[in-house]
């Protein structure tokens, strides 16, 4: 019914859509079963317009009615009872998505008061012990103890100086890094499966040299910018952290980088799964996520 109301009052599918937090082609299917389900028609559509049919204006008015009552249920049961849940995340495992799916999550769930906190290393230590109850991180699944699902994978690139000979190509391969040195994340390069950084560089015939070793983002892209070496990082990183003293090339052959979520295993909190839950459908209906 909540659909329905939207397209009605917008008359309009893209912004109904935009209203809902929903992709488009999944607003229409579910107008579309809802027509089927009545025997009616609710829309009258062209290319150019969407008007209301006499069913669909009858149907707005006992839809509002019907849509007031129940915000006014759920308010009063969500009201008895305010939860919390900590939210943890590494790096730009998150940058693009967080944001959006919180706004989402906080309209669903108004009574939940969520917690964010970001983690130095992209490691379970915090969620293993209690401080987060949810995590958002680079880690694949094989982790001990934690319940790890891939939502999404990007193409990485490798950040370089800016004075680096390669920093003005469009792309590169592995081969063309065979004489670099490269920061690493401890926590990263020894993740599941075992030493896949160390794995990924030997399948390209590279020595894995390894200049130094960094916890977070910013020191990472500190000691690129200083010529310490070179760092393969997902393509997100390029977009939420721009610096002038480092250039970012994509790399043809890398592996993609995983954005994973992870929570305790054997977690029976409803309020985890509900996150959880919440999570994939936001991933699933390709919402767009806000920019920052």
């Amino acid at each position: 019914m909540q659909y329905f109301v939207a397209v009605a009052e917008e008359l309009h599918f893209g912004r109904a859509a935009e209203r809902l937090h929903i992709a488009q082609p999944s607003l229409s299917h579910q107008i579309r079963r809802l027509e089927q389900k009545l025997g009616v028609t609710l829309f009258d559509r062209t290319s150019r317009r969407v008007e209301l049919t006499d069913a669909g204006r009858a149907l707005l008015t006992e839809g509002r009615r019907l849509l007031t009552h129940s915000n006014r249920t759920v308010t009063l049961v969500r009201s008895t009872s305010a939860e919390t849940l900590t939210v943890g995340f590494y790096g730009s495992a998150a940058s693009a998505l967080l944001p959006g799916l919180l706004r989402v999550f906080g309209e669903e769930r108004p009574n939940v008061e969520v917690s964010v906190r970001e983690l130095l290393l992209d490691r379970l230590d915090a969620l293993l012990a209690g401080g987060v109850e949810v995590a958002f991180t680079r880690l694949l699944p094989g982790q001990a103890d934690v319940e790890l699902e891939i939502l999404s994978r990007e193409p990485r690139v490798v950040a370089l100086p800016v004075s680096h000979q390669l920093s003005t190509r469009t792309d590169v391969c592995f081969e063309d890094l065979r004489r670099e040195s490269f920061i690493t994340n401890p926590a990263l390069e020894t993740s599941a499966p075992p030493t896949r950084w160390l794995a990924e560089q030997a399948r390209h015939g590279l020595p894995g040299r390894v200049a130094a070793k960094a916890a977070s983002v910013q020191e990472i892209l500190t000691l690129v910018a200083s010529g310490r070496g070179v760092c393969l990082v997902p393509q997100s990183v390029a977009r939420h952290y721009p610096r002038a003293d480092v250039a970012y090339v994509q790399v043809r052959d890398a592996d993609p980088a995983a954005v994973s979520l992870a929570w305790p295993r054997g977690s029976t909190r409803p309020i985890v799964q509900a996150f959880i839950e919440m999570a994939r459908a936001y991933m699933s209906a390709e919402l767009p996520v806000p920019a920052s």
